[in-house]
């Protein structure tokens, strides 16, 4: 070809049109971009990561696995993991603890937290003196390279103080922890409980349960972490669509007084994941069904002006199925700048789930921007729970499926 029909020129200079198509091409493909961290083998590495995950602040990522490990169930018991970043771009997996299914507990189903000195807390649905689930406490080793101690602070009775708690514990500020069981309970209908520090290190962690679902007004089986308000109330949501307030006793009382601030009106609609506190006492959060396509949404409530009010409640967002995604059943997580993040479960081009990003606009609306589909293949398939920023730009997530022998993954999406 001759060179006048190869170059362009622009300002007395000579464009290759090569050059001009890669710029333009790199500026169509900019956009999301996944990467996975690991890919879960099954088996002594454990699988099914449904749990979400939390960060150290040296970025190394701390989870846990439903099945997999060791242990007498069947396909093993789970793991507590960590993943370290390393050079050149490969995340290290080292199991911290294997389940075995007696009295430590079996299937960590919940995401774990910290305590100040780095330990970790947990829960498991099944296991412990009664089979219905543990509290654990896995203290972190003296020196580098020591290995983890499993700590069971309490086994559940189901019957009394509840069974299957799915949802991340949440600390208070004097060190107590709080968290919810999905049945059992006085009315078996679930039960948010206190487990209460002891006042020595040698002591015992003694649990109270503040409230027992009766599946009336107060609504039935709690779902999902709490959060703590102002004045120490805890706010959590539960599977038959009821958004509660938990508060603390007046002084000179003992008993928590448990009230529903707000009711769906389509039941089974509440996601598994946490609300989110705005400003002004304003709570967001998501529904794994409703919106005009029965497909889920994300709301917000804003508590009422003036005292005993009730609060309002707007869908943000309503996800319409399909490659818009469905069933946002994990929760929500905000930047400083008010975007919201968070994953549907079903839906996007392959419909194996997405994570996406809503954005407020000026005139009050929301855009949805989906951030990743998952295929199904080896970038994972059904997001097993929502997603948090790391110490590097992104955020991060699990999937329950997918991946290279479809145990699951850990993966990083950048916007």
């Amino acid at each position: 070809m001759r060179s006048n029909e190869s170059t362009l020129t622009v300002a007395g200079s000579p464009v290759i049109f090569v050059a001009i198509l890669m710029l333009i091409g790199s500026a169509i493909a900019a956009g999301p971009t996944e990467s996975i961290l690991y890919r879960f083998k099954g088996g002594s590495d454990g699988s099914g990561p449904y749990a979400g995950l939390i960060a150290d602040k040296a970025g190394n990522l701390f989870g846990t696995t439903a099945d997999g490990g060791a242990g007498a169930c069947k396909g093993g018991c789970g793991t507590v993991f960590e993943l370290s970043p390393a050079t050149g771009g490969r995340w290290t997996e080292t199991v911290l603890y294997r389940f075995t299914g007696s009295g430590d507990g079996a299937v960590p189903e919940a995401g774990l937290i910290f305590d100040a000195a780095g330990n970790l807390y947990g829960t498991t649905i099944h296991g412990g003196s009664s089979g219905d689930g543990t509290i654990f406490q896995l203290t972190a080793p003296g020196s580098p390279g020591g290995a983890w101690t499993l700590n069971v602070l309490h086994s559940f009775i189901g019957h009394t103080d509840g069974k299957y708690s799915f949802g991340s514990l949440v600390f208070d500020r004097v060190g107590n922890l709080y968290g919810t069981t999905l049945f059992g309970g006085l009315f078996s209908g679930g039960t948010v409980f206190q487990l209460a520090a002891p006042a020595t290190p040698e002591g015992a962690w003694t649990l109270n349960v503040l409230h027992s679902f009766k599946g009336d007004k107060d609504g039935i089986d709690p779902v999902g972490a709490l959060i703590i308000g102002e004045n120490g109330a805890l706010y959590g949501t539960t599977y038959s669509g009821t958004v509660f307030k938990e508060v603390p006793p007046a002084p000179g009382h003992t008993a928590w007084a448990l009230k529903a601030i707000y009711v769906f009106n389509y039941v089974f609609g509440l996601s598994d994941g946490a609300l989110i506190a705005g400003k002004k006492g304003v709570l967001y959060g998501a529904t794994a069904q409703g919106g005009s396509q029965n497909a889920g949404t994300v709301f917000r409530l804003t508590p009422p002006v003036e005292r005993g009010g009730a609060w309002t409640e707007t869908a943000l967002y309503e996800f319409s199925g399909g490659s818009d995604g469905e069933f946002p059943l994990n929760g929500l997580i905000a930047d400083k700048t008010g975007n919201l993040y968070g994953t549907t479960e079903n839906g996007g081009g392959a419909g194996r789930g997405t994570v996406f990003e809503l954005s407020p606009t000026q005139h009050g609306a929301w855009t949805k921007t989906i951030l990743h589909s998952f295929t199904g293949g080896r970038d994972g398939s059904g997001p097993g729970a929502g997603v948090i920023f790391g110490r590097q730009s992104g955020v991060y997530g699990t999937t329950g499926l997918g991946g290279s022998s479809d145990h699951g993954t850990v993966f990083k999406v950048v916007p």
